[in-house]
């Protein structure tokens, strides 16, 4: 009796609601990640004031006028979310940032990068059963998440140098890539002690399970546009302050292509779509034949401000504060871009540096070091969208992080090795705390460019 009721039991399950633990790359497009070399990590902050050496960010192309040399840069970090009262982890790692800065007569700078913008990495379960009784039988329901991938970011900067004060630059983003996201069903009969296959045998524990799978992908593509100034016009006393401001804001329209295949039965229970599983595939190919495909332009449309202070308390020494907000002005009011149905609104930073940066001619080998260190705080903000975009539940969680950092200076063209770590303690609106570890490592090798050399 069960087998053949099991269309109709799928058709209740799909309305079913899950509940998930560790879940913050399954929001929206995924975890941000828009901290991306060992510099910004070690001072803590959104990378819009110095912090790589003296008067440069990696991150602001409006400093870049002020390297002496040609610069390739690589990053390599870790993210790891622990789970502290459930004791389950979530673990991101890979390439953060690849850069070119190309620095022209210390008046004009060029750069390319790449870098990843999001990220995603999850499988999730529900923690509790949902129980339904159709026609005497007691079924019960399970439902199991999974999804990776992300978007990454190729951009290219312009910037120069307006007076002897004052800098500006433009960024252009290009955003790229893909998501796979895949919800599964499970229902069995409770294992309640009779045989409701007929076989004339009570049913084992698993006998009558049947598993439901349906896939979903997602690729993106969209263009950002930044612009960053930068001014050390004012002086507070003998010490100079430096103020910067950048913008981040839709260029081309984001656009979502969504392809929506039908789910099947996992009759072999391996988790893919094959020659076992209900429909038959025609051949031997594991992809479901057909797929629903919509194409979306507005489901995701980010914005960014970023406002800075540095103030120079001696010639190494620097303090910072920075104050970053990015939102998502996008409705999101279906779960394309999340299988929970969650949109992360927007996102709140405020950091407090301090860097002691290394001597131009140092005399010692601890002079060749710059060592940074910061205090930050984080708000997230989310949504839930029940049935449309006015019908929504608004959760949020909180950062604290601490960071540290060391850069390591060496050869005649300023090469560095840099080291940085956040230790953060995170928050949410459902009383679950987590501990963050995010550790980046990067190497940037300087070169001359532009300088007419002698003949041997």
């Amino acid at each position: 009796m069960f087998p053949r009721k099991k269309y109709y039991q799928f058709l209740i399950i799909l309305s079913s609601f899950v509940y998930s633990q560790d879940v913050y790359s399954a929001y929206g497009i995924g975890e941000l990640l828009l901290s991306h070399n060992a510099s910004v990590i070690g001072a803590g902050s959104t990378g819009l004031m110095p912090n790589f050496q003296k008067n440069v960010s990696l991150s602001n192309p409006s400093t870049w006028t002020d390297m002496p040399f040609a610069y390739i840069s690589i990053n390599y970090g870790g993210l790891q979310i622990i789970d502290k009262i459930n004791n389950r982890e979530n673990i991101l790692s890979g390439l953060h940032q690849f850069q070119f800065i190309l620095p022209i007569k210390g008046k004009y700078a060029i750069g390319i990068s790449f870098q990843p913008y999001s990220s995603q990495l999850y499988s999730l379960y529900s923690n509790n059963t949902d129980i339904k009784y159709i026609e005497q039988d007691t079924i019960n329901f399970n439902s199991y998440l999974n999804g990776g991938g992300g978007i990454s970011d190729l951009s290219f900067s312009l910037s120069a140098r307006f007076s002897k004060t004052e800098k500006g630059a433009l960024k252009f983003n290009y955003l790229f890539g893909s998501s796979r996201n895949q919800i599964s069903y499970s229902m069995n009969d409770g294992n309640n002690g009779l045989d409701d296959d007929f076989d004339g045998l009570i049913d084992e524990e698993g006998e009558n399970d049947i598993n439901y799978i349906y896939n979903q992908r997602n690729i993106y593509d969209g263009t950002l546009i930044s612009g960053y100034l930068s001014s050390n016009r004012i002086n507070i006393g003998k010490r100079k302050l430096t103020i910067s401001a950048s913008f981040n804001s839709v260029l081309n329209s984001f656009r979502v292509k969504n392809y929506s295949f039908y789910p099947f039965e996992d009759v072999n229970n391996n988790g893919y779509y094959d020659l076992s599983d209900y429909p038959t595939p025609a051949g031997n190919d594991s992809i479901p034949p057909t797929a629903l495909k919509y194409e979306y332009k507005k489901l995701f449309i980010p914005s960014q401000y970023s406002i800075g202070l540095n103030l120079e308390m001696s010639d190494l020494l620097n303090l910072q504060a920075e104050l970053s907000n990015w939102s998502d002005l996008a409705n999101g009011e279906n779960n394309v871009l999340s299988n929970l149905n969650y949109q992360l609104t927007d996102y709140q930073h405020f950091n407090i540096s301090a860097i002691r940066f290394a001597r131009a001619l140092p005399r010692y080998w601890y002079e060749s070091l710059h060592f940074r260190s910061g205090l930050f705080v984080r708000k997230y903000n989310l949504k839930m969208y029940a049935t449309n975009e006015t019908d929504f539940n608004q959760y949020d969680y909180n950062d604290i992080g601490l960071s540290i950092g060391v850069g390591i200076k060496f050869g005649l063209t300023k090469n560095q090795l840099d080291f940085g770590l956040n230790l953060i303690n995170r928050s949410d609106s459902i009383n679950n705390d987590k501990f963050i570890t995010n550790f980046n490592i990067g190497l940037t090798i300087g070169d001359i460019w532009f300088v007419k050399r002698r003949a041997k």
